[in-house]
């Protein structure tokens, strides 16, 4: 019996350390809704949430190949609304790209850009941790840009060759036709 008790006071022991992990973190995804090419991203996290980490995804997809530029910035009022951004990454068809992150005073931004990835599922992934008594909040955009197809270019690139073309083969006409009129003046 005395086994028996020890065994659950164990297994109830791991769940609620397992809950006071969970606690400490702090987890969103959010679909991201383009307005045209641009999106805006962002997160609060309110009383309470001094000293927890946070992971916002971002969650996209994209039906071609396209350039991508964000960014993300959080702005610490004293140690009131302040976090810290540990990491800002892209992932999506087996890659992932990581941000640079700048500071300017108590300003943290991170930039990130990739170009031509292929179409697919993305996810934009903001991590760090929550350090004013009050919580804190950042925000951010994503800008995508599709990018031409290699046979477009080329059929882009035709389409203004036969146009060069045709007004050269035209101003030669024209010059043939003015020189013949004052050859028969």
């Amino acid at each position: 019996m005395q086994k028996f008790l020890k065994g659950i006071f164990l297994a109830l022991s791991l769940v609620l350390i397992g809950q006071v992990a969970n606690a400490a973190q702090i987890n969103g995804t959010t679909a991201v809704t383009f307005n045209a090419d641009t999106a805006t991203i962002g997160a609060s996290f309110g009383n309470g949430t001094k000293g927890k980490t946070f992971l916002e995804n971002y969650t996209f997809t994209y039906g071609g190949v396209f350039d991508l530029s964000s960014a993300v910035i959080s702005i610490a009022l004293s140690n009131v609304s302040a976090l810290t951004i540990s990491s800002f990454t892209l992932s999506g068809n087996g890659n992932t790209y990581t941000g640079t992150k700048s500071t300017i005073g108590n300003t943290v931004y991170y930039t990130l850009d990739a170009d031509h990835l292929s179409a697919g599922s993305y996810i934009l992934a903001v991590a760090g941790k929550v350090t004013g008594t009050r919580g804190g909040s950042f925000g951010g955009n994503i800008n995508v840009t599709a990018v031409p197809e290699a046979s477009k270019i080329a059929m882009m690139l035709g389409g203004l060759a036969l146009v060069g073309f045709m007004s050269l083969r035209r101003r030669r006409a024209e010059t043939a036709r003015v020189q013949g009129n004052m050859l028969a003046a």
